[in-house]
C-alpha cells in the first residue's frame, strides 16, 4: 500500500563545484530530482533510499548516509488518484520529506520513469528545475555546502 508520504532527494558529487543530478520523467517531460512515495509502513528515510535504488540504480545505501534537509512542502492528494480509495476522506495533502546523498560516482542506471539525466550546477539546476519545491531543497543542500554544514 502506497505511504502518505512523498520523498524528495537531491543526488550530488562534488568536483570543483558541487554538481546535482536532475532527472527529466517522461510523463511530465520536465526537470525534477528523485522522488517518490513510501510504501506501507516505510519510513520516510528507508523511502528515499529505495528511491534512489529504483530511479537512479543507487542500491544498497545505509540511510544513515541520506542527509535530512529542513525544507519541508506538501503535495495536493490529488495527484495520488490511484492511491485515494485507501486512504480516508479529508486527506487534502500528504508531507514531502527532503534529503540530499553524496555520491561517489556520476554514472547511473537511469528507470524507464525518466527519459534522461545531467549533472547540473546550481545555476543550471535552478533554471532547468520545474517544481518550486526541488529548488527551495536545492537553495538549502547549496548553502549548506558553502557553509560546510
Amino acid at each position: 500500500m502506497r505511504a502518505k508520504y512523498n520523498t524528495l532527494i537531491i543526488p550530488y558529487y562534488i568536483s570543483e563545484v558541487p554538481l546535482y543530478c536532475i532527472l527529466k520523467r517522461k510523463d511530465m517531460e520536465i526537470w525534477q530530482f528523485v522522488a517518490g512515495g513510501g510504501e506501507g509502513n516505510e519510513p520516510p528515510k528507508m523511502g528515499a533510499s529505495r528511491e534512489l535504488c529504483e530511479e537512479i540504480g543507487i542500491c544498497g545505501i545505509d540511510s544513515i548516509l541520506i542527509e535530512s534537509l529542513d525544507t519541508i512542502g506538501s503535495v495536493p492528494s490529488k495527484f495520488f488518484e490511484d492511491f485515494q480509495e485507501s486512504w480516508e476522506d479529508g486527506l487534502y495533502v500528504i508531507p514531502v520529506y527532503t534529503y540530499a546523498y553524496k555520491m561517489t560516482q556520476t554514472k547511473l542506471k537511469l528507470s524507464d520513469e525518466h527519459l534522461d539525466y545531467r549533472w547540473v550546477t546550481y545555476k543550471q539546476a535552478m533554471e532547468l528545475l520545474y517544481f518550486d519545491l526541488d529548488k527551495t531543497a536545492l537553495w538549502e543542500l547549496e548553502m549548506r555546502l558553502k557553509n560546510n554544514v
